[in-house]
This record gives structure tokens, C-alpha cells and sequence, in this order.
């Protein structure tokens, strides 16, 4: 049970260092709060202690100050205990989803954009999250566009070939087109590196044959075709 509730304990606080420095912070200012409340409230007590020259309103005084202070400190003690457990559980809802953040951002940087934000119920940023998703979408769906068009303009080329009747004609354009393809080669490897989520790609494909009218590529049942290639195979 110890354990148990340790191992919770620790999932709360994972940004140790700075939660702590918030949750002190606060605890101050609350302090300096209820130290001044508490001196409005006992002030009339001290008051009629040291400067009443009745030795029964000094008792009457005394009695009552020491009842309050009784009382207040229980009270003060466990709104401290409260508030502590709350500035756990407020900082816990704005670290947990940066740490989140910061492992969705990682998986950006070596190129898996399959990765999405994903926060608890009661978390706050949720706007942001929605944001970043959006963002990774969007990232997602561009670049599918990029290798769909090489693949588009590959098989172009080579049809373009086949239009080609002169022979010296069609040395020329082959030899251009291994140039072309050389070249392009460079781009597709980079964008290998990229892991795509293949539900934007899904969306995507819908897009295209629910779409009356698109730019010339975007309509190319070749491309839907490209696309679905790669939903099977993403790399």
C-alpha cells in the first residue's frame, strides 16, 4: 500500500524541482495572507491585554486570545495541507501534459509523425494540444503529397518515353530522365526518414474521390492509387 501510494506520488510530480518551487511560492503568499488575517482578528485581544488597566478585561482578553489561537491553528493547518495537495494536482495537470509535449516533439525531431498529443481527463492545454495535432497533421499530409507527386512524376516520365518515336530522340529523353530521377532520389531519401500516420492518409484518399474538382494532380486516379501503395507500405 506504501509502495503504491509513493509510485502515485512520483507520477504527480514530475517536474519535481519547478512544481515544488510553485507550490512554495504560493504557500508564501498564502502565509502572508493569513498572517495578516490573523493579526486583524487577534489584534483586539493583544490590545486590550497590554494597554487595558482592568485586570479583568486583561484576563477576559487573555482567555479569548488563547481560545482563538485554539482554534486557528488546526484551521490554518489543515488549509495548508489542502492547498498543498491541490498545488500538487493544479501543477500536475500543466507538467503532465508538457511532458507530453516534450516526448510528441521528440518523435518529431527522428521524423515519426504517427505520434499525437493525447491528455487525461482534467488536464489543461487542451487547446494547445488540438493545435499541435492539427500542426502534425498538416506535416503529415504535406509531405504525403510530396512523395505522392515524385511517384506521379515518375510514372509520367516514363510514359513520356513510350511518345517518343525518334530513337536518338529517345536516348535523349531517357538519358534526362535518369537525370531527373537521380536528382529526385535525393528528396525521396530524406523524406524517408518520415513516419506518416496512415489515418491522415485515409483522410486524404477520401478527400481526393469526394472532391468535384481538384488541380490536375490531385484528381489523377494515379495519385489515390500512390496513395493507398503507401498506406500498406509508409516507408
Amino acid at each position: 500500500m506504501s509502495s503504491g501510494n509513493k509510485r502515485k506520488l512520483r507520477n504527480y510530480l514530475i517536474k519535481r524541482n519547478l512544481q515544488f518551487k510553485i507550490i512554495f511560492t504560493n504557500l508564501i503568499y498564502m502565509f502572508l495572507v493569513v498572517f495578516i488575517t490573523a493579526g486583524v482578528i487577534l489584534y483586539p485581544f493583544v490590545f486590550d491585554m497590554y494597554m487595558s488597566h482592568d485586570l479583568g478585561i486583561q484576563h477576559r482578553a487573555a482567555q479569548n486570545f488563547l481560545v482563538t489561537i485554539k482554534r486557528l491553528i488546526p484551521v490554518v493547518a489543515i488549509v495548508f495541507i489542502l492547498v498543498s495537495l491541490h498545488q500538487v494536482r493544479f501543477t500536475h495537470r500543466i507538467f503532465g501534459p508538457l511532458r507530453n509535449f516534450a516526448n510528441t516533439f521528440k518523435r518529431l525531431l527522428v521524423g515519426d509523425l504517427t505520434q499525437k498529443v493525447s491528455l487525461r481527463e482534467g488536464d489543461y492545454m487542451t487547446s494547445e494540444k488540438e493545435k499541435i495535432n492539427h500542426m502534425i497533421d498538416g506535416l503529415s499530409y504535406l509531405i504525403s503529397r510530396i512523395r505522392n507527386n515524385y511517384e506521379i512524376l515518375t510514372l509520367a516520365l516514363e510514359e513520356a518515353i513510350n511518345h517518343v518515336e525518334d530513337p536518338d530522340a529517345r536516348k535523349d529523353v531517357e538519358k534526362a530522365i535518369e537525370f531527373i530521377k537521380k536528382e529526385a532520389q535525393f528528396v525521396t531519401e530524406d523524406l524517408a526518414i518520415f513516419k506518416l500516420d496512415n489515418e491522415v492518409i485515409d483522410k486524404q484518399i477520401d478527400v481526393e474521390r469526394k472532391t468535384e474538382t481538384q488541380p490536375a494532380t490531385t484528381n489523377n486516379p494515379q495519385m489515390v492509387g500512390v496513395l493507398e501503395s503507401m498506406k500498406k507500405d509508409p516507408d
